[in-house]
């Protein structure tokens, strides 16, 4: 008989050691009466609310079925669901063991979402060239059309699209700091539990819809036991990345039973390897990697009022309170599902209406949607290259506009207050809500200023006080705009601001306010972005430059600055005309918008620098060094003074408390006492004639004037 207890050595194919405590235990073999009993208690229990083909699926998922199927039985008013209030609704969860391999990643992984980009034209939809998104989930309705069920539907224009939504998001996942456990894995198995909800995948195109378990947490977990079951030979990361990543596109396709069936005959070579105790690595991968703890959402009590629009806005509070709180995802992840939230909120509540959520989502609009929210007319101005997308600077006014209206603005903040705990929500924290959703549509192309934006963005962004006041987007060209605004309409200022705004923090133009650009001579004076934007609008020399900004923006290609730039913005001088310096058309630069926005204030802080380097740069005189001397020789007396002080407080404790005088025996005293005797000696000594004040340093620069 095989001694479990006993450490097992397993060696790889590259000749690394692991070590195992003891020997794993068998894989469970596959239990069809189990997965039927399974499947009727989930039809059983009133507190399931699923579709006949989600309780296949649900039932389908599980490799301890009998087990599981005794917490789905609900007897006497009881059963083993394990309730998750998430305000929208309660999620009922069934927990077990899951196959691991009938996960997929539907639904995105919000740990990326902050990568990812809704194409802008549909050449770049079909090339497959950028990080594309998941489509927005949306709750079921049982076949009676009044109750909701506890399950989502997401449609995608064809199996392909969905295949390459999943194999972009392991890649991409994998790619993640931190997101790789597959080291651990291999060791000890997954052993979080993953969550997951049933989802009904459907197709534009007329292919048949499948309802398949999502993961909505815990794709790092799965992807990286993927990758641990894979890692064999010697490929490349690249290469390992893409077999895993196609593993879960092509089970897309499989149905349960070869699902099962697939499994059950890993199951036998990895029982009988360890039967023989002749655990290899390939079977030690398999072992730990076939099966994941699951969490799954079979059911849903929704509030009085709610419906099935509720359950996605669940499982977003769902994974907001583990990855926000407890286990955080990067700034710009959070703050993606942060806003994603908001602007959901202010949907169900009236606020928005439902063609701005697929503008904030960057789903493709039709006319009517189109001028609804940009005015009639507007659809040929805003579209971008005559597509069914909205340009991504008109998107950014948008949203910007909308986001900053008074009653919408403070919903949004009492809803971030209360989602995230907060006590209060700063203008440049929603700013900065605003900047990662706007930036969906070009950061893709932007990658080396995409993070720097950011920082702008929560900086404040386009965000000054007066875009959070009354004014109306004005829709029109940048011809347009710059003549309404030189003549004072501050609703087209407003826009300009807004969109050249988002242009110039896109390509890195406007950056963080930070005091090593001032003192890099960078830019001559410290001013937030939407301050600085703010004063350049103000100016008419600024309005000229912002209409350049407008003509040259190209969201699918990095601008500003830098070597990585491809384009650049033309500096325009105070009458509007292109500036030239000795290398040709004078380039556009940070320190020419403090310029622009205020000139007298960057005279002034440049002579001030002048001044100072002047000065630092001047050799100290010697009526200069004897007073530097003099104020350190009063303040080393003050010092010593202050240690005196501190000394003798302590005098009323000696000798009860302090076994040794504050000043010390005798000896210290003596030659403390000795010190001051000598300093006061050389004072009196070299006491200057009282008839004749020493020089001062201003003095001293009066004397050398005259000379």
């Amino acid at each position: 008989m095989t001694d479990r207890k006993q450490e097992v050595v397993v060696t790889d194919e590259n000749g690394v050691t692991f070590r195992l405590p003891r020997l794993p235990e068998p894989l469970p073999e596959l239990d069809p009466k189990g997965t039927g009993k399974l499947r009727r208690a989930l039809q059983e229990n009133p507190r399931v609310n699923l579709g006949k083909e989600a309780i296949e699926a649900a039932a389908g998922l599980f490799a301890d079925p009998s087990r599981v199927a005794r917490l789905a039985t609900h007897q006497d008013g009881l059963d083993g669901l394990t309730p998750q209030p998430t305000g929208a609704a309660t999620l009922l969860v069934l927990e077990g063991m899951a196959f691991a391999d009938a996960l997929l990643p539907v639904l995105g992984n919000p740990r990326i979402a902050h990568l990812t980009q809704a194409p802008s034209s549909p050449g770049l939809h079909s090339s497959g060239d950028s990080t594309p998104s998941a489509p927005q989930a949306a709750g079921m309705y049982a076949p009676d059309g009044i109750t909701p069920l506890a399950q989502l539907t997401i449609g995608y224009a064809g199996v392909e699209d969905a295949r390459q939504l999943i194999r972009t998001t392991v890649t991409e996942t994998l790619k993640q700091p931190g997101a790789d456990y597959s080291d651990s894995i291999l060791v000890n198995g997954v052993m979080t539990p993953v969550e997951a909800v049933l989802v009904e995948v459907t197709y534009g195109d007329g292919s048949a819809p499948v309802v398949v378990p999502a993961l909505y947490d815990g794709t790092s977990r799965c992807t990286s036991a993927a990758k641990t079951r894979h890692a064999r030979g010697t490929r490349s990361a690249e290469d390992l990345r893409e077999d895993v990543a196609e593993s879960f596109a092509d089970t897309l396709s499989l149905s349960p039973r070869t699902r099962r069936t697939r499994y059950g005959k890993r199951a036998q070579a990895v029982n009988a390897a360890l039967e023989r105790n002749n655990l290899t690595m390939p079977a030690l991968r398999d072992r730990m990697t076939q099966l994941v703890p699951v969490r799954l959402v079979v059911g849903a009590e929704f509030a009085p009022g709610s419906g099935a629009s509720s359950l996605p806005d669940a499982i977003a509070t769902a994974q907001s309170a583990k990855h926000i709180s407890v286990n955080p995802w990067s700034e710009p992840a959070q703050d993606l599902m942060t806003a994603e939230r908001i602007v959901s909120h202010l949907n169900r509540q009236g606020l928005v209406p439902g063609a701005f959520v697929g503008l904030v989502n960057e789903d493709t609009l039709g006319d009517e949607d189109v001028e609804l929210l940009f005015g009639a007319g507007s659809a040929d101005l805003v579209r971008y290259q005559r597509s069914y997308w909205v340009a991504p600077l008109w998107r950014a006014a948008k949203i910007t506009h909308t986001l900053t209206r008074p009653a919408v603005f403070e919903e949004a903040k009492r809803f971030v207050r209360s989602d995230r705990g907060l006590s209060s929500v700063r203008t440049e924290r929603y700013a900065g809500y605003l900047g990662v959703v706007i930036d969906m549509s070009f950061r893709y192309y932007k990658t080396k200023t995409t993070p720097v934006a950011r920082r702008a963005w929560r900086d404040g962004g386009v965000l000054s006080r007066d875009v959070f006041g009354s004014w109306d987007l004005i829709v029109g060209s940048a011809q347009e705009l710059r003549a309404r605004a030189l003549k004072g309409d501050p609703d087209a200022r407003l826009t300009l601001q807004v969109l050249a705004g988002t242009a110039l923090i896109a390509d890195g133009i406007v950056t963080p306010d930070s005091g090593l650009k001032v003192s890099g001579g960078r830019v001559p004076y410290r001013i937030s972005p939407p301050l600085l934007l703010d004063q350049l609008l103000r100016m008419p020399h600024g309005v000229r430059q912002a209409e350049a900004v407008l003509k040259h923006f190209d969201p699918d290609r990095p601008g500003g600055t830098g070597n990585h730039a491809q384009y650049t913005y033309p500096r325009l001088d105070h009458q509007g005309r292109v500036e030239h310096d000795g290398a040709g058309t004078a380039v556009l630069t940070e320190a020419d918008l403090h310029w622009q926005a205020d000139p007298e204030r960057s005279m002034q802080e440049r002579a001030a620098r002048e001044r100072e380097k002047a000065a630092e740069s001047r050799a100290e005189t010697p009526v200069e060094r004897n007073h530097r001397r003099r104020t350190y020789l009063v303040r080393s007396l003050g010092e010593a003074q202050r240690t005196l002080d501190e000394l003798l407080s302590q005098q009323e404790q000696f000798p009860h408390d302090l076994r040794e005088h504050p000043l010390g025996r005798r000896a210290d005293w003596d030659q403390i006492r000795a010190l001051v005797r000598q300093l006061d000696d050389t004072l009196i000594d070299t006491r200057p004639p009282a008839e004749s004040a020493p020089p001062t340093p201003d003095d001293e620069n009066e004397e050398e004037d005259v000379l």
